[in-house]
């Protein structure tokens, strides 16, 4: 069964971006139209290129085409300046300009910003995550956490809805879950503990051996790109179908030295190219999701609908682990229970 992403098409999806931004499918534009100088910035990014990481190419593109390339955005894959768990440590040294920061690797670090990595939050859509995020991140106690770190976050690095892919036989009951080991980040990790699997989390550039040699048995990832970017359908048996297990959100941060210093053109740019940065990125996951399903069909994937007591013991998880989150924010004097209300008060409002 294919799926497209986060259950709506991509037109629909781009609909609510369309009207404020230019999808960019190619720099078309013939001279600067905005005047200044020469800014290159590095950027600290992982992996390779994939969907996760189009909304800064987008970035790269829209910014490049409006000054005829006078701000740059050095995009540096592959982990060369920095580690993904150190990257937010990289932006408070000035080590580099910008960032993917992603708060699950460093909880300690941000911890504000995991309440957007709760699982079965309401975020149905692309459109709803960036809505949400924006309105999470103007909270004090979220800017207060991100200053302490000299970084200005500027846009979420979306991700589609998660689901489970993993080698061995297909885990297609409730019991088949138990001792399975998965690599889960966030809220995901208290839901495979409902289901009597063993949650662990490690960085995206090492799961690909992991999974080889037996370490993992399956991986907890958004669907569909980060199972073709990381080549895990290639040692695959199996994957979960539509059960929809929720997102995280990562950061696209700027060093604040870096962000203070730019010239109030640029930085209105910045804020200018957002939205177009966004349907790029968009447009870009509804290509992989359709090259990504022929990859699967291809390789017979085993595909394991969500049972009805699969279901129940997913969805008992999520209030308690909503609550702890709260009590953990609590704990840290952070106003737990107010940070989650305005997610699922955001979420609403977008979704509407």
């Amino acid at each position: 069964m294919k799926k497209t992403i986060t259950g709506l098409t991509a037109s629909a999806v781009l609909a609510g971006v369309i009207s404020t931004a230019t999808v960019l499918t190619a720099p078309a534009v013939q001279a600067a139209e905005v005047d200044g100088p020469k800014v290159k910035w590095l950027v600290s990014l992982w992996g390779a290129r994939r969907g996760f990481t189009e909304g800064t190419e987008g970035l790269k593109e829209y910014l490049a085409a409006k000054t005829d390339g006078n701000f740059e955005l050095d995009l540096q894959y592959g982990g060369v300046l920095s580690d993904p768990k150190e990257n937010i440590d990289g932006l408070q040294l000035g080590a580099f300009e910008m960032a993917t920061v992603c708060s699950f690797y460093h909880p300690d670090k941000t911890p504000a910003t995991t309440g957007l990595n709760l699982a079965f939050l309401p975020l149905p859509s692309f459109e709803v995550q960036y809505k949400v995020y924006a309105e999470y991140m103007k909270h004090p106690a979220v800017q207060a956490e991100w200053a302490k770190w000299n970084a200005t976050p500027l846009m979420s690095a979306l991700m589609p809805n998660y689901e489970i892919m993993g080698k061995g036989d297909a885990p297609a009951a409730l019991a088949d879950w138990s001792g399975k080991r998965l690599n889960a980040s966030g809220g995901h990790a208290e839901l495979v503990g409902a289901i009597g699997a063993i949650a662990s989390t490690v960085p995206a550039p090492d799961l690909y051996s992991s999974l080889e040699r037996g370490a993992v048995d399956g991986i907890v990832y958004p669907y569909t790109y980060a199972f073709t970017a990381y080549r895990f359908h290639e040692l695959s048996n199996w994957v979960t179908d539509h059960w929809n297990l929720g997102t995280v959100q990562c950061n696209i941060a700027a060093n604040t030295d870096a962000y203070n210093s730019l010239p109030d053109q640029y930085k209105a740019l910045l804020s200018e190219a957002i939205p177009a940065a966004y349907a790029y990125q968009i447009e870009k996951y509804a290509e992989i999701d359709k090259a990504s399903e022929e990859e699967f069909a291809k390789r017979n994937l085993t595909r394991i609908p969500l049972t009805d007591e699969i279901s129940a013991a997913l969805k008992a998880a999520v209030a308690p682990s909503w609550q702890k989150w709260v009590d953990e924010a609590n704990a840290k004097g952070l106003p737990g229970q107010e940070l989650l209300d305005l997610i699922l008060s955001s979420a609403d409002a977008a979704a509407k």
